[in-house]
């Protein structure tokens, strides 16, 4: 009996690691490492306060991508993958 519920156990932990790894990366976390110093959630910092940007997610992937000609802002599609670049998208527009 001991032995099934260990198994039980450790089956039930490797479901939960599973889980974590299908739900991607955490768009809060790669806002925070990459994008804090100049972006805040309410106050304008060097770059514009996210409650204010552009609520269109097609813009703010080409701007997270591509950066914007003649600001401070530079792209991000070679240091950040397709999906972490989905991730701040969607972090930016709940935050809107």
């Amino acid at each position: 009996m001991k032995k099934t519920f260990a198994i039980m156990i450790a089956a039930a932990c490797l479901g939960l690691g599973s889980q974590a790894a299908i739900a991607g990366p955490d768009g809060a976390t790669i806002f925070k490492k990459k994008c804090a110093m100049c972006h805040a959630v309410d106050v304008k910092r060097t770059g514009p306060a996210v409650k204010t940007m552009n609520k269109d997610a097609a813009v703010l992937k080409d701007v997270v991508t591509n950066g914007r000609d003649g600001t401070m802002m530079k792209p991000y599609g070679k240091k950040l993958d397709a999906e972490e670049i989905d991730a701040v998208v969607a972090f930016l527009v709940s935050n809107q």
